[in-house]
């Protein structure tokens, strides 16, 4: 993957229970600017963005979503692409992160990712829809199944989809600037979730996918101790036994004793 990285935090808590996770950041990745994205409900919204850019935080920059906190949560690509729209063009960077506060990266971003070719968009557990129907809660359901339709018949009828249609985990993406250009283009609907939205629309618009790794398998209970969305926190004991290989945690909400590069 490409130089000229940026990160986008993106975090719905207190700033003040994130500066260990931006200073992670920051040691890990010296040089590569941090901007913040608050998306929780209006109660902190002035707070994050006063202290998001001062000392408390060391954000480049913070900008608050103008919405609740459960449809960030559902929308994360389309708070990004408003953060874009009024933030991020006017910045200079190559490949844009967006990094959860509790996501543990156990490398720089260039490690991390140097499996991603340039170009790519990195998506966390890419799996086939067909495998995750009536299982998954966004395709279980008679109202959650028809908007999934609705929003494939939208990507085949108006963005030219053709392919596979893949599901992903919404934590550790990376996308290249001229995707946030045409995805911004595309001017998604506010149907389904992100972790379907996005690899349609990727797939559609012809940038190559590529996995994170984070996660290695979908159902695999074992990789829950390790990267779940979801479910159990991660014991943050677990970064001193973490196999080789193994580049990022989720969700981590203590404090770790280490990490590793």
């Amino acid at each position: 993957m490409a130089e000229g990285r940026l990160v986008v935090f993106r975090f719905d808590r207190d700033p003040m229970l994130c500066r260990s996770a931006v200073r992670r950041l920051r040691a890990l990745n010296p040089g590569v600017p941090v901007h913040g994205l608050y998306g929780a409900g209006p109660g902190l919204r002035g707070p994050a963005t006063r202290l998001g850019a001062r000392p408390v935080l060391r954000l480049d920059s913070c900008y608050a979503s103008r919405h609740e906190g459960r449809w960030n949560w559902a929308n994360g690509d389309l708070a990004l692409l408003e953060w874009y729209r009024d933030v991020g063009r006017r910045l200079d960077f190559d490949v844009l992160h967006l990094v959860e506060w509790d996501l543990v990266l156990l490398a720089p971003l260039a490690v991390a990712y140097r499996h991603v070719p340039a170009g790519a968009v990195a998506l966390t557990c890419l799996t086939p829809v067909a495998e995750l129907i009536g299982g998954w809660e966004w395709l279980r359901g008679p109202d959650r199944l028809r908007d999934w339709d609705a929003l494939l018949a939208l990507a085949r009828d108006s963005w030219g989809h053709t392919a596979e249609p893949l599901a992903c985990l919404g934590v550790g993406p990376a996308f290249p600037r001229a995707f946030l250009d045409a995805y911004l283009a595309l001017d998604p609907p506010e149907l389904c979730h992100d972790e379907l939205r996005v690899p349609l629309a990727a797939q559609s618009l012809g940038f190559p996918l590529a996995d994170t790794g984070f996660r290695r398998h979908w159902h695999d209970p074992d990789e829950d101790a390790f990267f779940n969305v979801g479910g159990a926190l991660v014991d943050p004991a677990t970064v001193a036994a973490v196999p080789d290989g193994r580049r990022a945690l989720h969700p981590v909400r203590g404090r770790l004793t280490r990490t590793r590069r």
